[in-house]
């Protein structure tokens, strides 16, 4: 199909209407105005509790749901998309159930908590025909997909190294959102809800995407090890310094914390032997090349959480090729996660004469004393909060991921 040729609007069903679900929404709203979309079906299991979301759909006459096997059965052949952008326990079930039932997905991010569900979700889309596309917005964004381009063209030479820092402040209402939010178990089920698997989880991701030279590919790890912390009050991680050595032999760093003091990052420096490239996820990416010379590959001002919707629908309508994100390529990043767990163990909490707990217009702040030269220091020189000599670190192993299948611990 010709890419300026119309085609039949893509019907689409969103399952939630709290939290993330509000951004699938404006997504969706954007689709329907640029005439890709029809917002058909929405599941809303407390109805009672969004009165305003249950007068707007009935309104527009988008049939609504309370039960989601329900929604399944009854729209079988009239729905075609279902976005899920569910807890993180969830998103295998249910994406699992959508593809057994005929429908294409679209899950928000991360795929899932384990290494065995998304493993699940791969063999359910093989095998049904069905894509499972995940919300990794940052796979839609031109500065990524052109850097990307830029290595599989040899632009940076071999890639030697790639570096990950954010700092971001999250305060207690962050984790008071619902039930599962900086868990690490919930329900019996594993949530590893934290910045390396949630709100910073691109990042990882995206250091894995720029590793290896081929297109739409992710390179994987061969071992991983994870110092994982949490500042926070809660049993989960809010902070972390994960090397991993890809398969691809390309060492990474991947820094993060939500006890920062200012909101800093994500930035991601990915070496090569021919320059060095310096991307920002608010504006451009810079290029230093080894003789000198510079380059800047600027943005192409679309919002890329649109891009997602726009490029789900259009390959499945035949315009494009490729999804940005297939959960076949997610794989290596829930590796990475699970494997930063089997090698440092549960999160350690950082003792109480290194952090400070504050009041900011009525908001309770928790932030880690030092935290951002810490930061930029582990940044600068590849290192863990540990190797720098962090006086609330310690010290772990290297955890061999190159076999690895699946995920068990006892995380309580």
């Amino acid at each position: 199909m010709s890419e300026t040729q119309p085609f039949e609007p893509v019907k689409i069903c969103l399952v939630g209407v709290s939290n993330f679900a509000a951004s699938h929404k404006r997504c969706i709203d954007v689709m329907v105005e640029e005439g890709i979309g029809q917002f058909t079906a929405a599941v809303v299991r407390s109805p009672d509790k969004y009165p305003a979301a249950l007068a707007e759909y009935a309104e527009r006459g988008i049939t609504v749901y309370t039960d989601y096997h329900e929604f399944l059965e009854a729209e079988q052949g009239n729905v075609e998309l279902v976005a899920l952008p569910l807890s993180i326990q969830t998103h295998a079930e249910a994406s699992i159930a959508a593809m057994e039932a005929g429908y294409d997905v679209l899950v928000e991010k991360p795929p899932a908590a384990t290494v065995q569900d998304v493993d699940a979700m791969i063999e359910c889309s093989e095998r049904t025909g069905r894509f499972c596309d995940v919300g990794f917005q940052n796979q839609s964004k031109s500065t990524v997909r052109d850097l990307k381009r830029l290595i599989c063209d040899g632009g940076l030479g071999e890639i030697q190294n790639v570096a990950v820092m954010a700092e971001w402040v999250r305060d207690d209402d962050y984790y008071a959102r619902n039930a599962w939010a900086g868990q690490m178990v919930i329900d019996g089920t594993y949530v590893l809800d934290g910045p390396t698997n949630n709100a910073l989880a691109h990042y990882m991701f995206n250091a894995l995407y720029f590793a290896t030279p081929r297109w739409q590919e992710v390179d994987s790890p061969a071992r991983v090890r994870g110092e994982l912390y949490h500042a926070h009050p809660i049993p989960g991680e809010d902070s972390s310094a994960i090397a991993v050595e890809t398969t691809g032999r390309v060492p990474i760093i991947y820094l993060s914390t939500l006890a920062g003091w200012e909101a800093r990052g994500p930035w991601i420096r990915v070496e090569g032997a021919r320059g060095t490239a310096h991307w920002d996820f608010q504006g451009p990416c810079r290029i230093e090349y080894a003789d000198g010379a510079e380059q800047v590959i600027e943005p192409d001002g679309r919002r890329e959480h649109d891009e997602v919707f726009r490029n789900a629908i259009r390959y499945l309508r035949g315009v494009d090729e490729e999804l940005n994100c297939p959960v076949a390529m997610t794989r290596p990043l829930t590796v990475a996660v699970n494997g930063a767990y089997e090698s440092g163990a549960p999160p350690r909490g950082i003792d109480a004469q290194y952090i400070t707990r504050e009041e900011r217009d009525g908001r309770a702040f928790t932030g880690i004393n030092g935290i951002q030269e810490l930061m930029d220091r582990c940044y600068a020189e590849r290192l863990t909060y540990n190797d720098a000599g962090a006086p609330w670190g310690y010290a772990t192993d290297w955890f061999d991921t190159r076999d690895y299948t699946r995920f068990e611990m006892d995380l309580g």
